[in-house]
């Protein structure tokens, strides 16, 4: 009889262990929250029960996005992106082209051109700019002795390059990461918790962000 109240003691000290664990890992915190109070932004964050989480924010005409895992600890729900940094731009090649003009192509990883991409040729102390059209080309008239290409995506405050290049050629494709331009990459990113609501100071921390449990 001892024996079996033993068992039974035992039997609930672990599930009561496993519950304070399962806290712990921040299961109570688990849900959809959607970020209230700020103009023209829609940012929403979905914390699952298995541990992990997915956030997206839009603000005109950018969206930004993240994946990844989460764990409460005490007040505060901590996130960690599973992306890493890369580079926006990449240099593919180069081809000998027209004779007269320097094209630059840029190209999403399914290969299509993407347009509206700032692009800047440098010459010496000179700069000459054009952006992408429709089929990815940024086409440069009359442009001799070009040392370098970088590139801008103004709507998300992006900067690359310069990237060297050399004569002969005169086309020149590079591949824009998306991925690397739009993910947010959380690194024990803290989020404290209010009441029901989490608040986020990743984007600024002067004016926290919150985020209404649904």
């Amino acid at each position: 009889m001892r024996a079996r109240q033993t068992r039974k003691v035992k039997a609930a000290l672990v599930s009561l262990m496993t519950l304070a664990m399962m806290t712990a890992r921040g299961e109570d915190a688990a849900g959809h929250y959607i970020l209230q109070g700020v103009m023209e932004v829609g940012s929403e964050l979905l914390l699952k029960s298995d541990g992990s989480f997915e956030y997206m924010l839009s603000y005109g005409a950018a969206d930004y996005w993240a994946k990844g895992t989460w764990r409460q600890e005490d007040n505060r729900v901590v996130l960690n992106s599973a992306g890493k940094k890369e580079a926006p731009f990449r240099f593919l090649r180069s081809e000998a082209g027209k004779p007269g003009q320097i094209c630059v192509w840029v190209v999403g990883k399914d290969g299509h051109g993407v347009e509206n991409i700032q692009v800047t040729l440098q010459r010496f102390d000179q700069h000459f700019e054009a952006t992408t059209t429709s089929d990815g080309a940024a086409v440069f008239s009359d442009v001799a002795n070009a040392r370098a290409i970088a590139f801008e995506v103004p709507v998300y405050s992006i900067k690359a390059g310069p990237f060297e290049i050399k004569p002969p050629d005169n086309d020149f494709y590079f591949e824009i990461n998306g991925d690397a331009i739009t993910q947010v990459l959380f690194k024990d990113e803290e989020l404290a918790i209010e009441g029901k609501d989490l608040v986020m100071k990743y984007w600024n921390e002067e004016q926290p962000m919150r985020y209404e449990k649904q």
